[in-house]
């Protein structure tokens, strides 16, 4: 019998962090060498025309498949206790959440599952993925350190809001009026944010940098290899993270962020809307995002048994 979710509703929440994510596109080769080339990540493993990325010692933070068409496959959610993973199918089931799988469907991990949730995103929940033993190599990359988060235009934000909040725990960190909502799982700011639009998308995945000094490297690396950000650098009001932005080659917005929020006291932390600032809130320092911002990404795709 499955036992009951460890979850917000009870002492002992689930634990859990962003994992990864997992694109398709039509050039695997294209899209895998732009992010090796920019931000440092390392192949892990190549199979069935995949291609495995890493920033660090985890097995990989990001997965490119071959697709008929570019667009978000599944995001990763790591559980780190095993225990928690029946719970949390059952809370999916009686959420409306479809699950498509109950054993991992990609190398390097121990145990997963896979579910379609309402808003049309496959998410995976895992535990034991593979791990090389630490080294100054893992804790010191030049460039990348870790993914960090995943952004989603979405026409039903209150609804996918209410979804990882109510079912996965997740906890509204802070809002932009009734535009944008950034939720974290842990400590980091946040894990995703939902912005209200007409269509559904993944905007932005992002990268975290160590420091400012980081990003300026980062920014003379980019220019070496002859690719202009989009934005920044400048300083977000919601997570106060410095940011830097650039289109991956199917038009999706890569992020170097560094010197985001940590929550650390969660008795205490009050959520902030952000609109009581009007937009400079998304650049304490100046310039807004350019007028066709909303019009990156790439569409969340349905799973392939789905088409």
């Amino acid at each position: 019998m499955a036992r009951a979710l460890r979850g917000p509703q009870t002492m002992c929440p689930v634990r859990m962090h962003i994992g990864h994510i997992a694109l398709r596109t039509t050039d695997v080769e294209r899209s895998a060498t732009f992010l090796t080339d920019i931000l440092g990540l390392r192949r892990t493993c190549e199979a069935d025309g995949a291609v495995l990325l890493s920033c660090n010692e985890k097995h990989h933070e990001v997965e490119i498949l071959p697709g008929d068409r570019a667009g978000v496959d599944h995001l990763g959610l790591e559980i780190e206790d095993e225990r928690d993973l029946d719970g949390l199918r059952d809370a999916l089931i009686a959420a409306g959440a479809q699950i498509l799988s109950e054993t991992p469907q990609e190398p390097g991990l121990r145990q997963a599952i896979r579910a379609l949730i309402p808003m049309g995103l496959v998410l995976e929940l895992y535990t034991g993925m593979q791990r090389e033993p630490l080294s100054v190599e893992h804790y010191m990359p030049p460039l990348a350190r870790r993914f960090g988060h995943a952004s989603f235009l979405t026409p039903n934000r209150l609804e996918a809001q209410r979804f990882f909040t109510k079912v996965l725990g997740f906890r509204v960190t802070d809002t932009l009026g009734d535009r944008v909502t950034w939720m974290r799982c842990d400590t980091e700011h946040h894990g995703v944010a939902l912005v209200q639009s007409t269509r559904s998308a993944l905007h932005h995945y992002a990268f975290e940098l160590e420091n400012w000094g980081a990003i300026e490297r980062y920014g003379d690396h980019l220019a070496f290899l002859g690719h202009r950000l989009v934005w920044g650098p400048g300083r977000h009001g919601p997570g106060r993270n410095l940011y830097a932005y650039l289109p991956d080659p199917d038009n999706t917005i890569v992020e170097g962020y560094a010197d985001l929020l940590s929550i650390r006291d969660e008795a205490n932390y009050e959520p902030m809307d952000w609109d009581l600032r009007g937009e400079e809130a998304l650049n304490l320092w100046g310039p807004l995002p350019p007028p066709d911002w909303r019009d990156y990404g790439v569409s969340i795709l349905p799973p392939p048994e789905h088409v």
